[in-house]
């Protein structure tokens, strides 16, 4: 079974006012910091979907084998558009199932997404595999391939959360969590920060 990932890296930072992906943390970056997590992980290939500037990502990184930078020039249309740009990159490879990660999220841990991959693994029919805090579903979710078709069809700035609701989430599995930390994003200078100060 392939399981790859997909690291969404292609959004405009409006609220931070210049690429947080690329603000420093320690020895890396903010973007860098869930890619290394993911690069660890049992994940087959991991895309990074990204529009125009990439220097944020470590060389590193971008040797990696397991890695591949994926340009989305229509990413400025929405979450849904790099979503579909990073589909049909995983078809071609023919991918079982991608597991959706945000850049933004630096707390998302390992064995998080070792859970998730295993519970797929586990049962293979299973349409969707997605973390949870408080019973709201969050990234990283991983989504089968049976969901591709559902998947291309959505538009705008909406993820793939939307399609995991009503009877549909009898098809899957909901893996809950109680740590607010794993799920907290960087999208403001206050987020940034705290997490400067280790208050995350």
């Amino acid at each position: 079974m392939k399981i790859v990932g997909v690291y969404l890296a292609a959004g405009k930072s409006s609220r931070m006012g210049k690429n947080k992906l690329a603000l420093p943390f320690k020895n890396t970056t903010v973007g860098n910091i869930a890619l290394e997590t993911a690069l660890h992980s049992s994940l087959d290939n991991i895309y990074i979907m990204i529009k125009g500037d990439s220097h944020w990502i470590s060389s590193e990184i971008i040797k990696n084998p397991k890695c591949s930078v994926i340009q989305c020039p229509s990413a400025h249309l929405g979450q849904s558009e790099t979503i579909k740009c990073a589909l049909r990159t995983v078809q071609a490879y023919g991918a079982d199932a991608i597991l959706v990660m945000l850049a933004d999220q630096p707390f998302i841990p390992f064995h998080m997404i070792e859970e998730i991959i295993a519970c797929k693994k586990k049962t293979p029919s299973l349409h969707f595999v997605a973390a949870s805090f408080k019973n709201i579903i969050s990234p990283p979710v991983l989504l089968s391939a049976a969901m591709f078709p559902k998947i291309s069809n959505l538009s705008g700035d909406t993820g793939a959360k939307v399609l995991l609701r009503g009877d549909y989430l009898k098809k899957g599995k909901i893996l809950p969590y109680n740590q607010l930390e794993y799920f907290q994003d960087i999208d403001t200078k206050e987020d940034y920060d705290k997490l400067l100060c280790g208050i995350k």
